[in-house]
């Protein structure tokens, strides 16, 4: 008998203990909202450094060798076969079209932003100067994409 009256307080409590709490009151506002400023670095133009390929072969190792040797510096060879140096052409030409695909991703960001920025603007400046009832929301996509 002592534990069902336990339990039946502590079911009464639990329930009693969730009412005591109300829940938060959502508000809204119609007032338009600033978008932040998107601040970033200027990028520096890059400017290739100047690389000299000499191509050693076997009729000319020896020559090559003595000029190496007579400018005094310290001799290094970096050798590559012909499907090496294809491989390393081909890298760079992926590498350029990565960067071409990057920069062209970037305008078209740059571009929707700057005509979705202009649409609220024109929306907020004629929702601040009139008393028309609001467009409906299929009017406002088709204005902004100009296919009215």
């Amino acid at each position: 008998m002592i534990k069902e009256t336990l339990l039946a307080g502590a079911v009464i409590l639990s329930l009693g203990g969730c009412s005591s709490f109300l829940p938060e009151v959502t508000k809204y506002s119609s007032e338009p909202v600033e978008r932040p400023l998107l601040i970033l670095p200027e990028s520096e133009i890059t400017e290739m450094r100047g690389v000299d390929y000499i191509v050693v072969t076997e009729e000319n190792v020896d020559e090559v060798w003595r000029e190496l040797e007579a400018s005094g510096k310290p001799i290094v060879l970096f050798a590559l076969t012909h499907e090496g140096y294809e491989a390393l052409a081909l890298n760079n030409a992926d590498i350029i079209r990565f960067l071409s695909e990057q920069r062209a991703v970037i305008i078209a960001y740059k571009e929707y932003y700057e005509k979705a920025d202009k649409a609220i603007g024109d929306a907020n400046d004629k929702n601040k100067n009139s008393d028309e009832p609001e467009a409906s929301t299929l009017s406002s996509i088709k204005k902004f994409l100009n296919t009215d």
